[in-house]
């Protein structure tokens, strides 16, 4: 497919992902391709991209090629890159390694053994973790444009997957860049919560009113890896709470092998910082067949109180679109990003969308749907105090936010 479109549309700069859906005038899919083409003679736009050994590096090699003055930049990188039957076996018995050197291990050692898992994880392409891939690339433009992350990865996921798409290449586990460089670009960014308290206490106080909280647990945990809740292995944690269980290797790869390993789950860890007093949300699920529990956030300056939740009191389909209630000009390019975990909320009145969209924006849009996006946003297109503010400035959790670009 790459190659048909290259032969004939192949000096256009490009870039995309395989994603869960798309929402354009008149109809809203969630399978198929499409080919959205754009010109702007007011801009310059261009788009790299990279794939080296390591997520972080090849996030700082991409981020040394970017300059914008004026615009936006928008990523592309999975969430979590799930990679073929070998990697994925030698992920396991990673896991199950050090894994097993943390029983019974001193919390020090613990720590280190969770830390040289998570280093395993970047060196593998793995993780890219949004709030510090975003930073990465605010600070290269000088904390003066938005950045956007879209974190991609699939409801159903299989091996070898998601894809990034970079000038009609297929760069697998990659980072892609698309800058637009052009005055008055406006980025908008929403969520579904309330909003964050003055203190890391009132933030804490807003999770226990506005959330179902499970219980509250002392976590113990090393960079992106959770060790341990109560000194219990976290799923052993939570399994009475949650009726999660851990699945073995086998079941694991043949179920990916097959692309029906369901990724949505109900429950998420709820954890908390004082750098922002704002929260993320990781959902807790049967993803692997090892006590040590990765994912896709770098949580060394967080609390250790760990809420689990399962699941968010007051809210409705259209706070999934929320962004596209602030559209300030008529004429431009609505480009917007919508959770696909509406879709397991609301099922099909998620329809709605295609009637609602149609009726704010009526032409000259496009919109994905795919894990929950992330941006660092400058102070001044801030709307409000976001709980989901994982780090100054940068706005990422895994469920209920939304963006909209107007070019």
């Amino acid at each position: 497919m790459l190659d048909i479109f290259y032969d004939e549309y192949g000096e256009i700069p490009q870039i995309g992902a395989s994603i869960d859906g798309m929402i354009f005038p008149d109809d809203m899919r969630t399978d198929g391709a499409a080919l959205v083409l754009c010109e702007d003679g007011d801009a310059r736009i261009s788009v790299d991209g990279i794939k080296e050994k390591g997520s972080l590096r090849s996030a700082q090699m991409l981020a040394n090629k970017i300059k914008c003055d004026n615009g936006v930049v928008v990523l592309h990188f999975p969430l979590v890159h799930v990679p073929g039957p070998l990697k994925s076996a030698q992920f396991y018995a990673r896991g199950y390694y050090y894994s097993n050197k943390c029983k019974n291990a001193s919390r020090q050692s613990q720590k280190e053994y969770a830390e040289k898992l998570s280093n395993y994880c970047d060196s593998e392409n793995i993780f890219y973790m949004p709030p510090t891939i975003l930073d990465i690339f605010a600070k290269r433009t000088n904390y003066k444009v938005p950045i956007i992350g879209l974190n991609v990865m699939h409801t159903q996921v299989r091996l070898n997957s998601p894809s990034i798409f970079c000038n009609f290449k297929d760069i697998g586990g990659g980072i892609a860049a698309l800058t637009i460089e052009k005055m008055g670009v406006n980025a908008i960014f929403d969520d579904i919560f309330p909003e964050k308290g003055h203190t890391l206490g009132e933030t804490k106080n807003n999770l226990r009113k506005e959330f179902t909280v499970l219980k509250e647990f002392k976590a113990n945990f090393s960079k992106n890896v959770l060790i341990s809740l109560d000194g219990k292995p976290p799923i052993e944690a939570v399994k009475n709470l949650t009726a999660l269980f851990q699945k073995n290797k086998e079941d694991l790869l043949g179920q990916m092998g097959k692309g029906d390993f369901q990724a949505q789950t109900p429950y998420m860890l709820m954890m908390s910082t004082s750098k922002s007093n704002g929260i993320v949300l990781i959902g807790i699920g049967s993803y692997f067949p090892f006590d040590l529990y990765p994912f896709f956030v770098d949580i060394s300056d967080y609390s250790e109180d760990v809420f689990l939740g399962y699941e968010f009191v007051d809210f409705k389909s259209h706070d999934f679109i929320s962004s596209l209630k602030s559209l300030e000009q008529s004429n431009s390019l609505k480009f917007f990003c919508i959770d696909v975990g509406s879709i397991a909320a609301f099922g099909r009145n998620i329809f709605s969308y295609k009637e609602e969209i149609q009726k704010r924006i009526r032409e000259n849009y496009f919109g994905i749907l795919t894990v929950a996006p992330s941006i660092y946003l400058p102070k001044e297109m801030r709307h409000r105090n976001y709980i989901s503010e994982a780090a100054p400035g940068i706005f990422f959790t895994s469920a209920g936010t939304n963006i909209c670009l107007e070019l």
